[in-house]
């Protein structure tokens, strides 16, 4: 089964009935009440580490807009993307995203919030955050919609008594911006840095785990990011069962698929996230993210072919038996 945001389903009930064409009417005259709230990560999505296509951005639009939703999408990782071909960011340095946030797919579609019969809010808000980009834990971020949405966000009792968690680093966060300081970290070390780390991380997989029987998803895309890689078992490991080998037989530390489900999703899409690891690669060096996939290629092969390198190991004429290709093929497009 697909993992993927099913559109179509969400215009079945109970997402839509025949009583939902009357809207509520907002208590203020600079609010609007949606009738449903659609939540999505786009962009090199956590867990998943894949990307909504431009068609399926555009289809999610159109039914927010048919049933009264608002689109709310974390993305917080759009900052951090670069090219996957090594070769190619040395002469073409990636400075503006391939895809269309969701909010700009909702500014330009069809005439945008300005169209006939529209109120103006939109239907999308983009939720960002300074703390993948400037420093972890910094509780300062930033929400972008239509001028109308905007203005109503700037209205609600927690904007307007300080606006932020923490005004001292907010206060931060404007002096790096308005020095550009921020924007010259990102360009020139957050993101040759975190694709030093992918580039050496993914190699190490097509050489360690991919011939297990491992899968990555998505693997022809030309533009990668985020800091997390999703990685399908072959069967039949468990995520649970893996984690906690390489814990304690490896000293390493992954996060297993099952946590990552989402209560009472999984009985309603038949989505089961048991046979996959979520790895990151945000905080080690290059080395230490190849040794890491080693140490999990290890645990990988004892549980896949344990039995059989036991019967070898006793019989010392006998060659190590070579673990068979099993992987390669691309995981299913997750949207």
């Amino acid at each position: 089964m697909n993992r993927y945001l099913d559109i179509y389903a969400l215009t079945l009930p109970p997402f839509v009935t025949n009583s939902q064409r009357q809207r509520f009417k907002p208590s203020r005259p600079w609010g609007k009440i949606y009738r449903h709230v659609i939540y999505a990560v786009p962009t090199f999505s956590n867990p998943s580490f894949k990307t909504m296509t431009l068609k399926r951005r555009e289809e999610l639009v159109r039914v927010a807009r048919q049933y009264d939703a608002l689109i709310i999408t974390d993305d917080v990782y759009d900052f951090l993307q670069w090219y996957s071909n090594p070769a190619i960011t040395e002469t073409s340095p990636l400075d503006r995203a391939v895809l269309p946030r969701i909010v700009d797919v909702d500014r330009y579609l069809d005439g945008g919030a300005e169209r006939d019969g529209a109120d103006g809010f939109g239907n999308a808000a983009s939720n960002a955050s300074f703390s993948k980009i400037c420093g972890p834990g910094l509780r300062t971020g930033w929400v972008e919609g239509t001028e109308k949405l905007a203005y109503g966000v700037s209205q609600i009792g927690s904007t307007r008594s300080g606006g932020a968690p923490s005004q001292l680093t907010a206060t931060f966060v404007a002096e790096t911006l308005e020095t550009g300081e921020l924007q010259e970290f990102v360009s020139s070390t957050l993101q040759p840095s975190y694709a030093a780390r992918y580039r050496k991380m993914i190699s190490t997989i097509n050489e360690e785990l991919v011939p297990l029987g491992c899968q990555l998803p998505q693997t022809d895309r030309e533009v990668v990011g985020g800091y997390f890689i999703w990685l399908t078992l072959p069967h039949p490991l468990k995520g649970a069962e893996v984690a906690q080998r390489a814990k304690d037989e490896e000293n390493l530390i992954v996060a297993q698929g099952e946590m990552f489900e989402v209560p009472g999703d999984t009985e309603r899409a038949n989505t089961h996230f048991e046979n996959a690891l979520r790895i990151c690669f945000a905080w080690e060096d290059e080395d230490k993210l190849a040794e890491g996939i080693k140490r999990l290629a290890r645990v990988v092969r004892t549980m896949r072919h344990g039995d059989q390198e036991d019967d070898i190991s006793r019989q010392p004429e006998m060659q190590p038996m070579k673990a068979p290709v099993e992987g390669g093929d691309n995981a299913k497009d997750f949207w």
